[in-house]
């Protein structure tokens, strides 16, 4: 049985001096991904107009319409053609040579483009000095070509990734290296950790022995939360499987951090699982729970509204910020031109432009963490709600995705917006609540199902058994008369999935039918409590403001 793998994280107490050198390592390995990315793309574009390749008529809109259908043994097919046709086609890049001289065969595979990164960072970058002469070294090139191979293996096997990315200035904030097993013993090659003194010193040459230069920065521990951070590294070296020093702007200043990912029995807070079933229904914005003892709707991460408000503010301020100084890339409608070549002024010469986007990035840093510790606070209250939890694997993507159809309202002649759900998912973020609630629950040895879309939970309608299309109601009239808030309702039907056919549209009506007095009593008393909270100006939170009818 695999081991648990978790992730704790120490802040660094870093000088100037060793800021600077931390600095300089990010902006190499971003330059070192930016090169090698380029000379990818060419060659990607390359194979793929070969006519060895056309010739099987790949197409990303073919390999979507196999996806929604879940032709899984058709998709397949076609990833081990193209891993034997990207395997097969090997290419050479000027100057990157292999320990005997010859030129380096370069693939698109786990293997090939690491190994394609270990040897740019060989190549001298000038005064005889290489990338491995600054201290960066196989191991930390190793885990970055892991996630320049991770972009690739998406853009060649994903339908819906249409290109890949290259790392802005400032934009690549980690580096990594994996902790490496030299006869019996374990040791981080080019960061060592001492748990004796709580210190972490970084390699900055590429030399070994009483050569090798070092920097030494102190780890930082919370008092508060020694116990657990302590308990956590119990296991000494032999449980740390990756370092990594990432940096982060905060109040705009670069702070820096180092993350363990620790293999081994994660230590608990003394949380516990209550017992029983939780259906759980998750919308771009709310999240309604029906268990024994609960049934509520709140709106997820609600505390992040006044974040948005202040950034959407700060948005139009420097959008009026970068038209004052470069008016000449702009038409006299405010669209900006196109067709010419547009020269943007330097931000380093716009103090103001480049104070605000300061701000700009402080706030959503601010807003981020308040989300994140908002998703843990209401994943820690469910956790006593019981120890199986049911939730519908909703298409979070889709959502966000624009309609590609252009309707015109029949009243007025104006067409329609094509927007849907993208800024409130980007706000709320219910997928990382999802997951948030998952790794705690199976922790903690509980059951969490995530379940298909296709059990209709929000049309069943458990007094007869048929599943009505409500369209965009958000109060559901039932066969026997009662109303009910359609969320409410979705999460009861959940709750009451039978275990072995989430994919089949079965529910326990017998144990719904026991228990459908309670859900009542405690969806009253729930929209009673909205209805108190409610302003007139406020925006429901629930999608319904009109009262339910009274169960006859």
């Amino acid at each position: 049985m695999a081991q648990e793998v978790f992730v704790i994280e120490f802040p660094l107490k870093v000088e100037k001096w060793q800021a600077d050198i931390l600095d300089k390592r990010y902006e190499h390995l971003r330059r070192i991904y930016n090169y090698a990315q380029g000379k990818l793309v060419r060659q990607y574009t390359y194979l793929t107009q070969m006519n060895e390749y056309r010739k099987y008529g790949f197409s990303k809109e073919h390999e979507k319409m196999l996806t929604k259908k879940g032709n899984d043994k058709a998709l397949k097919a076609i990833k081990n053609i193209k891993e034997y046709f990207f395997g097969n086609h090997p290419f050479h890049i000027s100057g990157i040579c292999d320990k005997a001289g010859e030129p380096l065969d370069i693939t698109f595979s786990s293997r090939g483009i690491p190994g394609f990164l270990e040897k740019i960072a060989s190549c001298n970058i000038g005064a005889d000095t290489t990338y491995i002469d600054l201290g960066i070294n196989s191991l930390i090139l190793g885990m970055l070509g892991n996630q320049l191979w991770a972009a690739w293996d998406r853009m060649i096997n994903d339908p819906e990734t249409r290109r890949v990315s290259f790392k802005k200035y400032g934009e690549l904030n980690s580096f990594a290296t994996r902790v490496k097993v030299t006869r019996g013993k374990k040791y981080s090659s080019g960061m060592n950790i001492h748990l004796d003194t709580m210190t972490l010193d970084i390699k900055i040459n590429g030399k070994t022995g009483k050569n090798a230069k070092f920097i030494s920065l102190p780890i930082v521990y919370n008092l508060k939360h020694a116990e657990y951070e302590m308990s956590a590294l119990h296991g000494g070296m032999e449980s740390i499987k990756v370092v990594k020093v990432l940096r982060r702007l905060v109040r705009g200043q670069y702070k820096y951090y180092l993350q363990l990912t620790i293999e081994g029995e994660k230590p608990q807070k003394g949380r516990q699982l209550g017992k029983g079933t939780v259906g759980i229904d998750i919308g771009p914005t709310t999240i309604a729970v029906a268990g024994e003892n609960i049934v509520s709707i709140d709106k997820l991460a609600a505390e992040c509204d006044s974040y948005q408000k202040e950034i959407n503010k700060l948005a139009r301020k420097i959008d009026r910020s970068r038209r004052a100084n470069n008016p000449q890339n702009f038409n006299e409608d405010g669209t900006i031109k196109r067709g010419v070549r547009l020269v943007w002024k330097k931000r380093k010469d716009m103090k103001r432009y480049s104070e605000l986007l300061n701000e700009l990035a402080e706030l959503k840093r601010r807003q981020a963490a308040v989300r994140k510790a908002s998703h843990i606070s209401r994943a820690n209250a469910l956790l006593k709600q019981g120890d199986t939890f049911i939730v519908e694997d909703n298409p979070y993507k889709g959502w966000a995705v624009k309609k590609k159809e252009t309707k015109t309202d029949e009243k007025t002649g104006k067409y329609k917006s094509k927007k849907r759900y993208g800024k409130s998912i980007g706000d709320h973020a219910p997928a990382m609540f999802v997951t948030i609630l998952e790794n705690k629950v199976k922790s903690l040895g509980g059951n969490m199902k995530i379940v298909n879309t296709h059990n209709a939970a929000s049309q069943f309608d458990f007094t007869d058994g048929s599943f009505t299309d409500h369209g965009y109601e958000r109060v559901i009239t039932l066969s026997n008369g009662d109303t009910h808030q359609r969320d409410l309702l979705a999460a009861f039907n959940l709750r009451h999935l039978k275990s072995g056919t989430e994919e089949t549209k079965q529910y326990d009506m017998e144990a719904m039918r026991q228990h459908y007095d309670r859900f009542c009593e405690l969806e009253n008393e729930e929209m009673a409590r909205y209805r108190l909270g409610i302003k007139k100006d406020d925006q429901s939170t629930i999608g319904a403001r009109k009262l339910f009818a009274p169960r006859k």
